[in-house]
């Protein structure tokens, strides 16, 4: 692909001194702070219930480092005049910012792929019960891996010879860069939402209370967010393929490096939903049989004596332990009701596998509230949180 020519323009001080090295500077340096946060929360999450990582859990892992790599990359690009007018760079410093910036486009394309293979993996993981959502994700993955490995390939050898990638002075040939961006920003954006709509018929076939149903169904959507960082990047990358000034119009750098970090944000944000109901109940409350426990003290106000209510959450002592009759599985399934699978948490809470018909497993905490009435009888009021 032929080289741009250069623009003619006048070279005054404001010229020489502009620069969108903020553009990059900024996401760069917010996501720094915030995306090792988000997957540090999410692996001590896992390691922190008894879990182990899994293979969804290092994936993400690498896709962090790749994106901590891309960010640094471009720091390093913006020091050598990435993002300052192409004109008033001197030769060594423009073949540094190219250089950088052709970097940064094999690290984004690992790192994004890897990403929504984390989310396959986490799905595989979650739904491994559900035979034709198992063969989907196989196949998805599959699909991405390969493409992967594709547009890493082709991103390296797109000038022949290599270095003319960021070398415009050397002869030899390159791909349209404008129209393999174009591609691969298809692919992704296509298989985003085939990944963000492939678990919605089984989380909402779930026979759970419709705020949990809700909660659930708005935690796997949560990757939408990563389509409109997709589709806002596509309105500048004919921007950037086609403009003489390479190294100061460079929005779509910037949203490739929000791309890839909100995507890693997403993938992480399932795993840590416990911990951010734990943390901030009101935020993201659980689910409460309202109208019974209302009706409850309705009843316990007319008599002689008030109940004393008493809550059992993770992280709290058990109150009347090996008291409470269990409902096992044959029970349950006699009655038609999902089945319920009971392990104790590390901290002397319950927790339930949740599994239908269909074969789907959600891992639930029970809460249960406890009121005394004056004859000694203990009634029980259940609530789950996700």
């Amino acid at each position: 692909m032929s080289t741009p020519s250069q623009p003619s323009v006048p070279l005054d001080d404001d010229f020489y001194h502009e620069s969108n090295a903020r553009i990059i500077y900024i996401p760069v340096i917010v996501f720094l702070v915030i995306c090792p946060l988000v997957v540090g929360t999410r692996v001590w999450s896992r390691i922190g219930s008894g879990g182990r990582l899994g293979a969804d859990d290092f994936t993400v892992l690498a896709a962090l480092g790749f994106a901590l790599a891309s960010g640094g990359i471009m720091l390093a690009a913006c020091h050598y005049g990435y993002g300052r007018h192409v004109i008033i760079l001197s030769a060594s410093d423009k073949y540094q910012a190219f250089k950088y910036f052709y970097l940064c486009q094999v690290t984004y394309k690992a790192c994004i792929n890897l990403t929504k293979a984390s989310i396959l993996l986490l799905y595989l993981r979650i739904f491994s019960n559900t035979r034709w959502l198992r063969w989907a994700c196989r196949f998805i993955l599959t699909t991405v891996v390969l493409y992967c490995i594709a547009s890493v390939t082709a991103t390296i050898f797109q000038c022949t010879p290599v270095t003319k990638a960021f070398n415009k002075s050397l002869k030899g040939t390159c791909i349209n860069n404008g129209q393999f961006w174009f591609a691969n920003a298809g692919f992704s954006i296509a298989t985003d939402v085939i990944i963000l709509t492939l678990p919605m018929p089984l989380v909402y076939a779930l026979q759970v209370p419709r705020v949990q149903k809700a909660a659930l169904i708005m935690v796997f959507a949560l990757g939408v967010f990563v389509v409109i960082t997709s589709c806002l990047r596509v309105t500048t990358i004919d921007i950037q393929a086609t403009t003489p000034d390479q190294t100061y119009d460079i929005s779509s750098t910037m949203w490739t490096i929000i791309e890839m970090n909100v995507a890693i944000i997403c993938a992480c944000l399932p795993q840590i939903r416990p911990l951010i109901v734990k943390w901030f109940p009101r935020l993201m409350p659980s689910y409460h049989s309202g109208s019974r426990e209302r009706s409850d003290k309705r009843e316990a106000s007319a008599g002689s004596s008030l109940p004393t209510s008493y809550t059992t959450n993770k992280g709290r002592a058990r109150l009347e332990e090996g008291k409470w009759t269990r409902m096992n599985n044959n029970s349950m399934a006699q009655n038609g009701a999902n089945r319920l699978n009971v392990r104790k948490g590390d901290s002397g809470s319950e927790e339930y596998m949740l599994q239908d018909e269909k074969g789907i497993q959600i891992h639930k905490t029970v809460q249960y509230t406890v009121e005394y009435s004056a004859d000694g009888k203990a009634n029980q009021h259940p609530g789950v949180i996700v």
